[in-house]
C-alpha cells in the first residue's frame, strides 16, 4: 500500500500520543499532594520566562515562591488546604500586576485510625499578561488559516474550553481525538504540543518534539511552533537540533527578547561562545533588562566557557539585583567571590 503524507503525519501523531499516554504505576500519594501550576504568556500567548509567582496564604503571608520556565510554565507543589492567592509580580517589568485566587478543599476519609486528609487537588491558574499602555514587544504574529474539519475543530473548541475550566487531562484527550480526524490540524498540534512542554518530563518532551515537528511542517511561519520545537529539543540535550529550530524561530520574530535569549543559551550549549554572548547581551536590551535569566547564561558563558572571571561575577551581582529572593542567593553570593578572586590571578 503507497504510504501518503496524511498517513505520515497520523502516524508521528500516534507515536507521540502514545508516548505520553503510558506512564509508570502511581505510587499512593501519603498527606498533601495538592498543586497549583500554570502558565505565563504575554503578547500573541507567547510564554515568558523567569516571572516571578508568589503564593500567598489567606493571612496574606508568602508560603511559597518560584519563577515560569522557558515555556512559561510554573508549579507550587506540596500545597495544603485553603484559600491561596497566586500573584504575579511584576515590579520592574514593563506589565500589568496580576492576581489569582484559588482554593483548595481536600475530602476527608474516616479510616480505623482516625481522619485522613487526602491531598489531590490540582489547581490551574494562568496569566496572560498585558504590557502597560504604550509598550510594544514585538510586531504582530502572522495569521495561519486552515480548513479544519467540522468535527476536529468541536473537538478543539471542547478542549479550550476544558483547559479554562482547569480539565488538563480532558483537554488533551480532546486534542488527541481532534487530531486523530485531522492529523495536519495546525492549532491542535501546537496546543497539545504546548501542554506536553508543561508537563516538564523526558516522555512529554519527546512526544512534544514529535507534535511541534509535524507543526512546523504543516505551518512553517509558526513562530511559536518553532519556539517549543526548540525548548523541546533543548530539554532533551538536542543542542544541535534545537539550534537549527531556535534560528528559525528568531528569523521570523527577531526583535522578540524570549526568542533571542534562548538562541543565546542554545548557541552556548553548541559552543558558540562569541555568537552566545552577542544574542544574550542583545535579549538583555530588547527586553529593558527584564530576563534576569540572561545575566545568569552569561554568567556561566564568562565564568565557565571564556574564564572571563571579573565578568562573571558582575553578571552574577546583576542577576541578584533582579532576582532579590533567588533561591540559592547565598551560594550565588560565595560563586560571586570566588570569580572575584580568581579575576585577581
Amino acid at each position: 500500500m503507497r504510504v501518503t503524507r496524511t498517513n505520515r503525519l497520523a502516524t508521528v501523531v500516534a507515536i507521540a500520543v502514545a508516548m505520553i499516554l503510558w506512564e509508570p504505576p502511581a505510587t499512593k500519594a501519603q498527606g498533601f499532594g495538592n498543586t497549583i501550576s500554570g502558565r505565563v504568556t504575554g503578547v500573541d500567548r507567547r510564554p515568558i520566562q523567569d516571572m516571578y509567582i508568589e503564593l500567598l496564604d489567606d493571612l496574606g503571608r508568602s508560603v511559597g515562591r518560584t519563577r515560569s520556565d522557558g515555556v512559561g510554565f510554573y508549579k507550587f507543589s506540596g500545597v495544603g488546604e485553603g484559600r491561596f492567592t497566586v500573584r504575579l509580580l511584576t515590579v520592574g517589568t514593563e506589565y500589568q500586576e496580576q492576581e489569582n485566587t484559588v482554593e483548595i478543599n481536600n475530602i476527608g476519609i474516616q479510616t480505623s485510625s482516625g481522619l485522613f486528609r487526602g491531598g489531590l487537588a490540582h489547581e490551574q491558574s494562568d496569566f496572560n499578561l498585558k504590557l502597560k499602555k504604550g509598550v510594544t514587544l514585538a510586531a504582530p504574529a502572522v495569521v495561519f488559516a486552515q480548513t479544519v474539519p467540522n468535527g476536529a475543530r468541536e473537538l478543539y473548541e471542547k478542549a479550550l474550553t476544558q483547559f479554562q475550566s482547569k480539565q488538563d487531562a480532558e483537554g488533551q484527550d480532546s486534542l488527541r481525538r481532534a487530531l486523530e480526524i485531522f492529523p495536519k490540524y495546525y492549532d491542535a498540534l501546537e496546543r497539545l504540543g504546548t501542554e506536553y512542554l508543561r508537563m516538564d518530563n523526558p516522555n512529554a518532551n519527546k512526544a512534544a518534539e514529535i507534535l511541534l515537528s509535524v507543526a512546523v511542517e504543516v505551518n512553517p511561519k509558526g513562530d511559536k511552533s518553532w519556539y517549543g520545537l526548540a525548548f523541546a529539543r533543548y530539554s532533551l540535550k538536542q543542542y544541535p537540533t534545537a539550534l537549527a529550530a531556535i534560528e528559525r524561530t528568531v528569523q521570523l520574530q527577531p526583535q522578540y527578547p524570549q526568542y533571542v535569549f534562548m538562541h543565546g543559551t542554545i548557541l552556548r550549549q553548541n559552543k558558540k561562545y562569541a555568537e552566545a554572548e552577542k544574542h544574550l547581551l542583545k535579549s538583555i536590551e530588547l527586553s529593558n533588562d527584564q530576563i534576569p535569566r540572561a545575566h545568569w547564561e552569561l554568567a556561566l558563558l564568562y565564568g565557565n566557557n571564556l574564564k572571563r572571571y571579573a565578568d562573571a561575577a558582575k553578571e552574577l551581582k546583576l542577576f541578584l539585583h533582579a532576582q532579590p529572593g533567588a533561591r540559592d542567593a547565598e551560594s550565588i553570593k560565595k560563586l560571586i567571590a570566588d570569580f572575584e578572586l580568581k579575576a585577581k590571578g
